[in-house]
């Protein structure tokens, strides 16, 4: 028969050797209360010119407002040397293709650099250097040239207190407008059984005025969702990632461009806790 002191010193091994169990459970698969939560949105879109444009007004696609509550106060624009401007006019707007972001500036400074490259006859590179426009030789043989235009980059970024549906965006969820002709495809990079992907079409538009011979570029718009969560070693995520091409206008042409779209959705773990 065990002593009343023998079973108070089994207990107290007992509670001694739990103790640190209990913690690395907590750390390692705490219960689901007990997680953080962090979902948001983040988006990226660039504008670029090899010459100085004025007047200049860009429609970009852009999160749809209703679900995501986003601002433009969210959105930052920043040169090539990372100042952040603050003369762009920047509105989300209602178009003849839907709602879209629109940014109207009134100039846009454009430097006209160029790298010529030239090449012996073997194909090998002999010279690499930047010019300007009026030191691009007329005798382009063995030689290339190649527009190095001025970007402004384009950020936005926004917390919600909400799940975001990443498997399934395009008519769930706060998804870019527009988006067009979506169509299921085969995913070349899968993560698992939970991936979703997708083609879709949308639009580009810009209007400026320029004296000289320009090109004008929108340029690709990333859009991204996330669902973050963690407590000690247990972290873990699931998201979704869009992608656009982008539109070129050349010799002045302004105006609508379609642009092609893919979305992958899907990506990630869909057993984490609830929020």
């Amino acid at each position: 028969m065990v002593s009343r002191k023998t079973f108070l010193v089994l207990a107290l091994v007992a509670l001694v050797a739990l103790v640190p169990l209990t913690g690395i459970a907590l750390i390692v698969a705490p219960p689901g209360f007990l997680y953080d939560h962090y979902s948001h949105y983040d988006y990226t879109a660039s504008v670029s010119t090899n010459e100085s444009v004025t007047n200049a007004t860009f429609y970009l696609p852009f999160p749809e407002q209703s679900a995501a509550n986003a601002t433009v106060d969210d959105i930052w624009i920043y040169d090539p040397e990372g100042e952040q401007q603050v003369d762009w006019d920047v509105q989300v707007v209602e178009t003849a293709h839907g709602q879209m972001l629109r940014l109207h500036v009134d100039q846009l400074a454009g430097a006209s650099r160029y790298t010529l490259y030239t090449y012996a006859e073997n194909g090998s590179l002999v010279d690499r250097r930047e010019i300007q426009r009026s030191e691009i030789p007329e005798d382009m043989t063995n030689r290339e040239l190649v527009v190095d235009p001025t970007t402004y980059q384009i950020y936005w970024s926004v917390v919600v207190n909400e799940t975001i549906e990443t498997r399934h965006p395009v008519g769930n969820g706060t998804f870019l407008s527009p988006a067009r002709d979506v169509r299921p495809v085969e995913c070349t990079d899968a993560w698992g059984e939970t991936d979703n992907c997708a083609t879709f079409t949308s639009v580009v538009g810009a209007t400026y005025e320029t004296e000289e011979p320009t090109t004008v570029t929108v340029g690709t718009v990333g859009f991204d969702g996330w669902n973050e969560w963690g407590f000690g070693l247990s972290n873990s995520f699931n998201t979704f990632s869009a992608t656009t091409g982008s539109g070129t206008y050349t010799d002045a042409d302004t105006g609508w461009v379609v642009v092609d779209g893919r979305l992958h959705a899907g990506m990630g773990r869909y057993d984490g806790p609830a929020r």
